[in-house]
């Protein structure tokens, strides 16, 4: 009776064991001829999570036999931030005609390190360690992801335990098995891949610092500081970096992505609060974004100055955690900004969603997803290439018609101006020229009806006359200088200015006016400007004499023209009574039009502000005036825009 209790019991705990031991077991990874490459399908593969950073493989294997192991039901696996090390579990059984040389591919370049092993009928043996905190030559194969070569006889069948510490970091990891010759065609469509995206981004970058060059407008700076960046970004995350440019240093590796990430969204709201004009439309909404502007440039330069590869889990965890924040902060920002605008059925801003909206979508997406929010795909690194370059395609025909729209209002300012200047003169010839015609035609009438005049009474009726006749002449004259000066074509841009200011030191002194004391003062050498430029220069300056005669009541002008780094430098002060800001920003007079259209149109910058402040409390301060032409301008003799 004894004997038979003692056998049931042992055969109890025998089928309790198997039970457990069976439970352990993972689908088995089945390798046959036909296919080239597999996914670790739910169920295929099983985790164990653990604080022991000392745990030996042999305890682990234990441990997967009394079925501590937990079951991965997704292909791939986010688990956010890392907080223990991870123990996976795989089988595979080769049911080929042959031996078969398998590579297992980590589809992610961002783990800190991982170490696989192969339990075989003879033992256990690493297969190595690997991991972006090592010198990218220690790798087995010079990848940007992390890969371990395998060889299976013909229905051999092997178990594998990959062991990951990504502590304090996020954690991702998109595990595929590929035969060694798909595994290189893997690699080569992904190279090409990557030569044609980032072949174009680098293209439109150029591009873009070139067109900035050419027209000195920022806003195609930030633009191609944003593609710089988000190539740099896209390097760092998805691994070529690391493989091409700073392989020897881990340091650099891990602080690149979360750097650039966040100064490319930063550029993308400098752009979005220029191309549609957030400052003046939505001031809230410009200031909000000048917060997240600061928030991320916070989170890009704390990397460069704390090493995160060494750093504890507390502060690798608060960091990413900030920085995720942020990001998403961030994102609802541009995206609120592009709703708002799109609302006021802004042309630029309807282009601007359309780029945006999948960028911001993927980059909204790829926080949830470091966060383990949402699920992982094998597809990351190309969905998001592919939102990059439709994302460029469209940002920059937006910014392209912006350009176009920007010259076609600026030439219609310059029309209009030129307008506004045929009718001043239009009205100058009918309130003066006109004037003395129709008195000399009036004299010449009585001279011929008034048969009795003596002839003293004749030569002083003709004396009258020939006055008449003079003012005229002298009257033409001025109309016809003010419209086109004749030392125009003749002289520098220097002595242009210098003639113009002793006629307009003449008028001044003829017609009586409160005297006005001008210094012209000219540094360097005289450029050789086009004379198209030059009558634009000329119309400047002459625009802004006018203005401070008629408004400023100054007694002295200061005017001076220096020539620095390839520009012509032009400061105007005066000692009058200046202006008031903010009623200049909400309306600006013709003559202010007029000066901002001309320096546009020759690539320029324009800025005005009060000058010195008085030590007296009731005389004013002035007005100073900063211009910025470049010296190398493109005449426009074949009627095309630059």
């Amino acid at each position: 009776m004894m004997i038979n209790c003692r056998k049931t019991l042992l055969l109890f705990v025998v089928i309790l064991y198997t039970g457990i031991y069976c439970k352990a077991q993972d689908k088995v990874i089945n390798i046959f001829d036909r296919k080239d490459d597999y996914s670790l399908h739910p169920n295929t593969w099983s985790l164990f999570k653990t604080n022991d950073e000392q745990l030996s493989i042999d305890s682990l294997v234990q441990l997967y036999q009394l079925g501590n192991f937990k079951p991965v039901n997704t292909a791939v696996y986010n688990a956010g931030i890392a907080r223990k090390q991870y123990w996976f579990h795989f089988a595979i059984h080769n049911q080929g005609s042959g031996q078969t040389q398998l590579m297992i591919d980590a589809q992610c370049s961002r783990i800190n390190e991982l170490e696989l092993f192969e339990k075989t009928k003879n033992g256990i043996r690493s297969l190595g360690k690997l991991g972006d905190f090592y010198p990218f030559e220690q790798r087995t194969s010079l990848h940007k992801n992390f890969q371990y070569a395998l060889t299976l006889d013909k229905g051999e069948q092997k178990d594998y335990f990959l062991h990951i510490n990504q502590v304090g970091h996020t954690f991702l990891l998109p595990l595929k098995i590929y035969k060694d010759k798909a595994f290189e065609a893997k690699v080569n469509r992904s190279y090409l891949s990557d030569g044609i995206t980032y072949g174009i981004l680098v293209f439109v970058s150029i591009f873009s610092f070139l067109f900035y060059i050419n027209t000195k407008h920022k806003l195609y700076l930030y633009y191609g500081l944003y593609i710089l960046t988000s190539i740099i970004w896209f390097l760092g995350y998805f691994g070529l970096g690391f493989e091409f440019i700073w392989s020897g240093y881990p340091p650099v590796n891990s602080a690149i992505t979360a750097t650039f990430s966040s100064i490319n969204l930063l550029l993308n709201i400098q752009i979005s609060q220029v191309l549609l004009n957030m400052r003046a439309t939505h001031p809230y909404l410009y200031k909000w974004g000048n917060i997240c502007k600061v928030m991320l440039a916070a989170v890009a330069i704390i990397p460069i100055f704390v090493n995160l590869n060494t750093s504890s889990f507390q502060v690798n965890n608060i960091y990413i955690c900030l920085f995720l924040a942020v990001i998403v902060i961030s994102i609802v920002t541009v995206l609120i900004s592009l709703l708002v605008t799109l609302m006021k059925g802004s042309v630029e801003a309807r282009f601007y969603f359309s780029a945006s909206i999948i960028k911001v979508i993927g980059i909204f997406n790829l926080a949830l997803l470091e966060w383990g929010v949402v699920g992982a795909t094998y597809y990351t690194e190309t969905m998001l290439q592919a939102g990059i370059l439709i994302e460029i395609i469209l940002l920059t025909y937006a910014i392209a018609r912006r350009y176009t729209s920007y010259k076609l209002k600026t030439y219609q300012k310059i029309i209009q101006a030129q307008e506004i200047e045929k009718a001043n003169s239009a009205k100058e010839i009918h309130d003066s020229l006109s004037g003395t015609l129709t008195a000399i035609r009036f004299k010449l009438l009585g001279l011929s009806r008034n048969v009795t005049s003596t002839p003293a009474e004749l030569i002083e009726e003709i004396d009258i006359i020939s006055d008449y006749v003079s003012t005229a002449q002298a009257e033409a004259r001025n109309i016809s200088h003010n419209l086109m000066p004749a030392y125009i074509k003749d002289h520098s841009l220097n002595r242009i200015i210098e003639l113009y200011i002793q006629d307009l030191h003449k008028k001044i002194t003829l017609k009586a006016e409160k005297p006005l004391d001008i210094h012209f003062i000219s540094q360097y050498s005289d450029e050789d400007f086009p004379e198209e430029v030059r009558l634009n220069i000329f119309r400047i300056v002459q625009e802004i004499m006018t203005n401070i005669i008629k408004h400023a009541h100054a007694t002295t002008v200061t005017l001076e023209f220096a020539y620095r780094k390839k520009n012509l430098l032009i400061i105007a002060e005066d000692n009058g009574v200046g202006f008031d800001p903010s009623v200049l920003n909400e309306k600006k007079g013709i003559g202010l039009r007029n000066i901002e259209s001309r320096v546009q149109l020759l690539n320029g910058a324009f800025h005005m502000s009060n000058g010195k402040k008085s030590t007296s409390e009731d005389h004013k301060n002035g007005t100073r005036i900063f211009i910025r032409i470049p010296s190398v301008q493109h005449s426009n003799r074949d009627g095309k825009d630059y």
